[in-house]
């Protein structure tokens, strides 16, 4: 293997142990979590030890590509914010509006969400 160089392959995806999983931890947190609404999201937050993400983008938003770009697009801005965030369980739905505006906007109105509601580590 002299010579030849080895790319080193990372993984920056959103990680499995970052998920929330299956439909009864979503109703759980949904049950018990304290709701912040903005114009396009709304995030849904449970206190907790270990920190989980769940997305939920409903038919009313669109079709399905327009679904899984919003969902692709919420997914890679809380990836790139996980370490500022506080643990706890998050669910963040997208309304219909969503659809309508630019991945700019949505960052900034998550990152406004998570300041708002006191879950970003530096509003300690």
């Amino acid at each position: 293997m002299e010579g030849k160089c080895e790319a080193v392959r990372v993984y920056r995806g959103f990680a499995r142990k970052y998920r929330l999983g299956g439909n009864k931890n979503y109703r759980y947190v949904y049950r018990r979590g304290k709701s912040y609404p903005s114009r396009n999201l709304v995030l849904i937050h449970l206190k907790g030890r270990e920190l989980k993400f769940g997305f939920s983008v409903s038919g009313k938003v669109g079709n399905a590509v327009t679904r899984n770009r919003i969902r692709r697009c919420l997914r890679e801005d809380v990836r790139l914010m996980r370490t500022e965030v506080k643990s706890g369980k998050y669910i963040f739905v997208a309304r219909p509006s969503a659809k309508s505006v630019s991945h700019d906007t949505l960052t900034r109105e998550i990152r406004q969400l998570l300041s708002r509601a006191k879950l970003l580590k530096e509003d300690m």
